[in-house]
């Protein structure tokens, strides 16, 4: 997507060619930054995970998609925030 800034043009990706770029670098050269990378794209932005998904099937790379999203519940439930129990008093 082009985005105009005064005079000048700058040709920008969206989160998800951001994270197809970084996966295609995991599935092709085994890059383990990369697909970090791809999940913390994937972590604080809207990305479109059908696009993803055929993308990688049309790559030939279903199974690096599940390690991808394995990757990305991994962290999404790493930074869960944890439930507060309330404290109670003992009933009498």
């Amino acid at each position: 997507m082009w985005r105009s800034r005064r005079a000048a043009k700058t040709l920008a990706l969206s989160a998800t060619d951001a994270c197809r770029d970084r996966l295609a670098a995991f599935y092709f050269w085994n890059d383990l930054q990369s697909l970090a990378a791809a999940v913390a794209i994937a972590v604080r932005n809207r990305v479109a995970f059908a696009k993803v998904r055929a993308w990688s099937r049309s790559e030939g790379q279903a199974e690096g998609y599940i390690v991808f999203l394995t990757e990305l519940s991994r962290r999404r439930a790493a930074h869960r925030p944890r439930k507060k129990y309330a404290r109670t008093s003992p009933k009498r």
